[in-house]
C-alpha cells in the first residue's frame, strides 16, 4: 500500500499543526517519565540492523515521529507518543523492530500496518471539521502481537488564549526571528504583570481503530474536564495550576 504523508494534512494547519507546543510543566512531567523509563532499562540498545531500519523509516515517513521504546502499560505508550513534535507519532517496541530488521516478511507486515494507520488518520482528519482545532497530537502504537492502538491528545483553549495564539502566528509571519524573540519576551512580561491568564483543558483518548478514535474525539465532554490557567510566554504557555 502506498502512502503520501504530505497529502491531506492542510486541514490541521490552522489548528492541529499550530498546537504542538507543550506547556513547560507538561514537558517537565514527560521528561521525568522518560528519565524513569531509561533508569528502569525500558529503552534498550538496538542491533545494527534495527538501527539501520529505524533510520530508513524516519527518512521514508518524514512527517511522522518514529519512536522505539519498551513500555508496560497503555498509559506509558501514550506518554511516549505525546512527546512527538510532528503531525503523527508511531511507536514500536524494541522486540518488534528487531523482528522487522531480521525478517523481510515481518518488516512488510508492519510497514503495511503503518501505511494503513497513517492513511486512516489522514482520512479521519478530514472528517473532524471544527473538532480539528481541539486535536493537539495523534499517534499509533504497534504491539508485538500485531495489534494497533490509536491515540489522540486533545486541548480546548479559552477564547482569550485562542486570540493570543492567532496573534502569535501573525507575528511570526510578519517579523524577523530576532524581532519576534524580543517582542515575545516583552509580551510575556506584560501578560504576567497584567495577571490575565487564559484557560486550557486537556485530555487523551485511545482506540483500537481510527473510526473509534474519531467517535471518541467527537464525544469528549469538555464540561467534565477541569480547566487550568495559562500565561503566554513567547508562543508557549506556562501552566500555573
Amino acid at each position: 500500500m502506498s502512502v503520501n504523508i504530505n497529502q491531506d494534512y492542510n486541514v490541521f494547519q490552522s489548528g492541529y499543526y499550530g498546537r504542538t507546543a507543550r506547556s513547560k510543566s507538561r514537558g517537565a512531567q514527560r521528561t521525568d517519565k522518560a528519565t524513569e523509563a531509561d533508569q528502569a532499562g525500558k529503552t534498550t540498545q538496538l542491533s545494527a540492523k534495527a538501527k539501520s531500519l529505524l533510520e530508513d523509516l524516519k527518512k521514508k515517513y518524514g512527517n511522522v515521529d518514529i519512536m522505539v521504546a519498551d513500555y508496560d502499560t497503555e498509559e506509558e505508550a501514550q506518554d511516549i507518543l505525546a512527546r512527538g513534535t510532528k503531525e503523527f507519532s508511531a511507536l514500536f517496541d524494541t522486540e518488534t523492530l528487531e523482528k522487522m530488521a531480521a525478517d523481510e516478511d515481518v518488516k512488510k507486515e508492519y510497514m503495511d500496518k503503518l501505511d494503513g494507520a497513517i492513511n486512516q488518520l489522514g482520512e479521519m482528519a478530514k472528517k473532524l471539521g471544527d473538532k480539528s482545532d481541539e486535536v493537539k497530537h495523534m499517534g499509533v502504537s504497534f504491539g508485538d502481537d500485531g495489534s494497533v492502538s490509536y491515540f489522540a491528545e486533545l486541548e480546548k483553549s479559552s477564547q482569550k488564549q485562542r486570540e493570543r495564539i492567532e496573534q502569535s502566528r501573525a507575528d511570526k509571519k510578519e517579523q524577523a526571528a530576532e524581532e519576534k524573540k524580543a517582542e515575545a519576551k516583552k509580551a510575556a512580561e506584560e501578560g504576567r504583570l497584567a495577571g490575565s491568564p487564559g484557560t486550557v483543558k486537556t485530555t487523551r483518548v485511545k482506540a483500537d481503530t481510527a473510526e473509534e478514535l474519531l467517535e471518541k474525539i467527537r464525544n469528549v465532554d469538555w464540561d467534565q474536564i477541569k480547566a487550568s490557567e495559562v500565561f503566554a510566554t513567547g508562543g508557549r504557555f506556562d501552566l500555573t495550576v
